[in-house]
């Protein structure tokens, strides 16, 4: 630590120095102007070997972060409890029957990803025993168009 504040305040004198022999006009503002990108420079030079020592740059010679499973666990199980929800009044408001929704998801390369889309239907409303066959198949439609996964439609 001596040697740095000495090595900056050796930069600071020879600036001043420099910068009291330097002649008025243009040349001596741009000397002037360098001299003090030298001081900065004397300044700033220790701050790398203080980050590496540190472990802060990630030039591949320390290890890489791994990603929080827990936290990407969770973050994606509240995505598709969220996601049945919305999918519950979807099925509502579209076909009007009451249905509990179950997303099965998978987390590939930390992106969430629907695999199968469970759908019981508890309640038929206004339809009745003869047309349960062609709204099952109706419900079953409407979340083939709104997801890409395996669909199962069930009473």
């Amino acid at each position: 630590m001596q040697a740095y504040i000495l090595g900056v305040c050796g930069a600071v004198v020879i600036s001043a120095l420099i910068t009291i022999l330097l002649p008025e006009g243009k040349t001596g503002k741009f000397i002037g102007g360098i001299l003090k990108l030298f001081c900065v420079a004397v300044m700033l030079l220790p701050v790398p070997a203080l980050l590496r020592e540190v472990g802060v740059t990630g030039g591949g010679s320390g290890g890489e972060m791994q990603p929080d499973e827990a936290f990407i666990d969770a973050v994606f199980s509240r995505r598709a409890e969220e996601e049945e929800e919305a999918l519950e009044g979807k099925i509502d408001e579209e076909v009007g029957v009451t249905a509990l929704v179950d997303i099965l998801w998978e987390c590939e390369d930390f992106a969430y990803t629907v695999e199968e889309i469970d759908v019981k239907i508890e309640d038929f409303g206004i339809y009745g025993a003869d047309r349960h066959i062609f709204v099952i198949e109706q419900v079953e439609a409407c979340v083939r168009e709104w997801y890409s996964a395996e669909v199962n439609v069930h009473a």
